[in-house]
């Protein structure tokens, strides 16, 4: 099961991949205790160290560059409501994908309930919580 975040570890060593055209070359490096790699040309020198998050976010006014461990994003719920008795909330599924919705009727409560799970297929999901007398409810998402 995956929450919200997956890392990826590499400790391989030696050259892992290389990327090229006409006008450049970059040659990604992974040294199983970190250490720097370097890629040259007589327009460019980029540098990075394994595992090390950046400090700023190096750019211009044609390039940025991103850098550090790779995140997928989270699951958003969008549009949370009540009307009635229903809570309503949406989400975009992502096809393989398994979404369990969870709830709680107090932040406090550690004992999260499970609604239906639902199978992903790349299309917006709305979910109808029917909760006659419920004032509010906090829900949370969990992709697998």
């Amino acid at each position: 099961m995956r929450i919200l975040l997956l890392f990826l570890i590499v400790s391989f060593s030696g050259t892992a991949f290389a990327q090229s055209s006409s006008r450049f070359t970059i040659t990604r490096s992974v040294v199983a205790g970190g250490g720097s790699t370097f890629s040259t040309s007589s327009r460019f020198q980029l540098g990075s160290t394994i595992a090390q998050p950046l400090a700023a976010v190096p750019s211009g006014a044609r390039f940025s560059i991103q850098g550090g461990f790779w995140i997928w994003p989270a699951p958003i719920i969008f549009a949370p409501a009540k009307v009635g008795d229903n809570f309503f909330l949406s989400f975009q599924t992502e096809p393989g994908k398994t979404y369990e919705p969870q709830y709680v009727d107090s932040p406090t409560t550690l004992n999260w309930q499970c609604l239906i799970p639902i199978g992903g297929d790349g299309a917006l999901k709305i979910i109808t919580n029917a909760a006659p007398g419920v004032t509010q409810r906090f829900y949370r998402l969990i992709e697998q």
